[in-house]
């Protein structure tokens, strides 16, 4: 694989986890690890800036991070989406929620080259557009966003009839994560628990 370009990386860590109790999803511990911090082993190397998406100041301090807050913290994603696009210097992103633990670097690097020809590269799991694992080129894309925005539509996916997308089938994306655990989100306590079993499994392989 040739090498690629690094690109902005942001990562969506302004949830309020209201199915965990209120938690900072970011901040909860996957096998001795936080969240974020896995997320941030599998993308850093990619990135040229990393961009986290938050409700408040608690990761200004770390270096490593642009943080820029949410702009309608009970908005839904496409406002804190455009407000990312805004931020970004690369001319595509990186779009990450921040409670995907099992992220696979080889499938992110996949979307990443396909992105080439792409305003939009959007993997499809289980009939659903996995918009926050999703590659957008900045300029079309932020373009778009602000125009839906401004047209009252609000749905994360209400942008992508309006650029340039590709949709990623699962038999496109399982050749470099089979079991497809990328797109696991940890929303409830039951996924909690379950991500850190196959954490904890998979680290005794």
């Amino acid at each position: 694989m040739p090498s690629l370009e690094p690109i902005t990386v942001t990562i969506l860590a302004g949830g309020h986890g209201s199915r965990l109790g209120g938690v900072d999803k970011s901040a909860l511990d996957v096998n001795g690890q936080p969240l974020l911090e896995r997320v941030l082993d599998v993308v850093a190397p990619l990135a040229r800036e990393i961009v986290v998406v938050a409700n408040d100041d608690r990761l200004t301090a770390d270096p490593r991070l642009t943080v820029i807050r949410d702009p309608e913290a009970h908005g839904g994603v496409l406002p804190a989406l455009l407000a990312a696009l805004e931020t970004a210097t690369s001319d595509r992103m990186l779009l990450i929620a921040c409670d995907m633990p099992f992220l696979s670097r080889p499938l992110i690097e996949h979307l990443v080259e396909l992105s080439t020809e792409y305003d939009a590269v959007v993997p499809k799991v289980d009939g659903f557009e996995q918009v926050m694992h999703a590659v957008y080129r900045v300029e079309p894309c932020r373009a778009a966003v602000r125009a839906a925005l401004e047209h009252g539509r609000r749905r994360m996916i209400a942008f992508l009839d309006d650029v340039r997308t590709l949709t990623v089938d699962e038999s496109d994306l399982r050749p470099y994560d089979p079991a497809l655990r990328s797109f696991f989100n940890v929303n409830t306590p039951d996924d909690l628990d379950l991500a850190r079993r196959l954490a904890s499994a998979s680290q005794d392989q």
